[in-house]
Parts: structure tokens; C-alpha cells; sequence
């Protein structure tokens, strides 16, 4: 538990250091990784309780670092064709409102990874363990996903995510809110601006 406190002792230096949203943004990726050993995060921000943006996509053994609107990827839509998108992870967490783990995407068959082993296929990766945890501000509203893939066990090698993982980063994501809450009315006034000048 030291270590995991002198985590979030660190991330909340950094963070109130940081300035720029989506750098503090990174910052809590990193650190959620950072608390489960994973080598992979993914952050979303959902857009008018419709569609998840890419915020943040960060990969150590690939050496990504990305923050938007450096990303091109997709929006993951939450209801497609007015249905409920329960075939992705990160759209089905926000549906079921909890935090959804996955032992190894090539053994689910109740999501649709074909766009992870695509990327799979294209980087030489190999994603296996996920832990998919919603991201909720201060009246319970789900304003966001974070995503971790494969977490390291002592041996450096990718083992399951657990309990511990589930409510670890589910404390952390708390330190997200403001931070999204914040990024989420930039981008909604910037939208808002920018359609009256139009």
C-alpha cells in the first residue's frame, strides 16, 4: 500500500503543476498504469452521453504517447442505429454503468475486439488482459472511460486484472473527474463559439 500511496502522492504533484487539461489527463493514465502495472491506457470522454472521444492513448512497449486532437481514431459510439452498442467494451461500460473486466480478448466472445487485433495484426502487439472502468463526476454522472491493457505481474509477465486493480483505479479515477469535468465545458464552450460565429 506504500507504494500505491506514493503514487498518488506523485500524480497529485504533477497534476497540480500541470496547467494544460489534457497533459493532467495524461498524467492520470499514466498513473493508473503506473498503480496496476499495465502497459497500455486508454482515457474517453463521453460526448453528450453519446459517443466516446479519444483522449489520451498511451502504450510503453510501443512507445505511443498521444493526447487529443493528435488522434485520429474513431469516436466508439454508445447506441448505434438507435441500440445499444453492448458489443463494445468501453460503449457496454457506460451502458451497465460499472467496470467491466476481461482476461483475454481472444478468448471473449461477448465483445467485438476485431479493431484491437487489427491493431494487433498491424503493430506486432499482442493485447491481452483489459480492465474498462467508468469515469463519474461529483453527481454520479458518467462523464468518461479509462482503459488499461495488460497488466505485468512480478515476472514481467501480462497476468489477469483483479479485484485490487478494480477498486484501485476506480479510487483514482475520482483525482479524473475535475480534471475531465474541466476539459469536457472547454470543449462544449469552444463548440458553442465556434457555431456563433458561424
Amino acid at each position: 500500500m506504500a507504494n500505491s500511496s506514493k503514487i498518488f502522492n506523485d500524480i497529485s504533484t504533477r497534476l497540480s503543476s500541470e496547467t494544460d487539461l489534457q497533459s493532467q489527463l495524461a498524467i492520470v493514465v499514466a498513473g493508473a498504469m503506473d498503480l496496476t502495472h499495465a502497459d497500455a491506457g486508454t482515457l474517453y470522454s463521453l460526448q453528450n452521453n453519446e459517443a466516446l472521444k479519444f483522449e489520451v492513448v498511451i502504450n510503453r512497449s510501443l512507445n505511443i504517447n498521444m493526447k487529443a486532437p493528435d488522434i485520429d481514431f474513431p469516436d466508439i459510439l454508445v447506441h448505434e442505429n438507435g441500440e445499444a452498442n453492448t458489443s463494445m467494451v468501453v460503449a457496454n461500460c457506460v451502458l451497465l454503468e460499472k467496470s467491466i473486466l476481461i482476461d483475454n480478448v481472444y478468448e471473449e466472445e461477448s465483445y467485438n475486439f476485431s479493431g484491437t487485433r487489427k491493431f494487433d495484426e498491424k503493430t506486432g502487439y499482442r493485447t491481452q488482459s483489459v480492465l474498462t472502468v467508468p469515469i463519474t463526476d461529483f453527481e454520479k454522472k458518467i462523464i468518461g472511460v479509462i482503459q488499461l491493457i495488460n497488466a505485468y505481474d512480478d515476472t514481467g509477465q501480462i497476468r489477469v486484472f483483479n479485484d485490487n486493480d478494480r477498486e484501485m483505479v476506480n479510487l483514482f479515477v475520482i483525482q479524473t473527474a475535475f480534471t475531465l469535468s474541466s476539459k469536457i465545458l472547454i470543449d462544449k464552450q469552444k463548440a458553442l463559439f465556434a457555431s456563433i460565429r458561424s
